[in-house]
């Protein structure tokens, strides 16, 4: 929806703004949004990777599962059917950025403008989009696997607590 939203503002904005911004659509801003969303990236999987691992721990030690049964115990929470389709999300959308070049998609929207450098300013927003459609399924990966062990502990402190 976002993504549809941004794509109905790009239309909006005047062929002049566009070109006065081609300036900004080189090299440089192609590895500053690559950049952006690694950093993005290593910092939603590294700020979750704790909660999570701390959260599989009570988990743990409210099931009582022995420490030889961890990983297998814990392996449902972060290896499933939806999590695999996350997964398989993000790398359809990054197969997607070496053809950012082709002529369909975005790219073709703005061939009325002259110039490559409308064109790469144009390739460089298709990237945008790309990346911040990563960051976001990668939040919702994240947002799915926590959710599931949250259920799990609930469950577990329902069950501890009718005993």
């Amino acid at each position: 929806m976002r993504l549809l939203a941004s794509a109905a503002v790009l239309l909006l904005i005047p062929a002049a703004t566009l070109s006065a911004a081609a300036a900004d659509c080189g090299r440089e801003a192609f590895s500053a949004v690559v950049s952006q969303a690694s950093g993005e990236l290593a910092a939603i999987n590294n700020a979750q990777k704790a909660g999570l691992h701390e959260k599989l721990q009570l988990l743990k030690a409210r099931q009582g599962w022995a420490d030889g049964d961890f990983v297998s115990k814990a392996t449902p929470f972060v290896q499933d059917a939806k999590i695999a389709e996350f997964d398989q999300g993000n790398k359809s959308l990054l197969a997607r950025v070496p053809q950012l070049g082709a002529p369909p998609s975005l790219a073709g929207a703005v061939s009325t403008l002259p110039g490559t450098d409308d064109r790469n300013c144009a390739m460089l927003q298709e990237l945008r989009g790309l990346m911040a459609q990563v960051v976001e399924n990668t939040r919702a990966k994240w947002t799915y696997m926590l959710g599931k062990v949250d259920g799990a502990l609930e469950d577990a402190r329902q069950a501890k607590a009718g005993q």
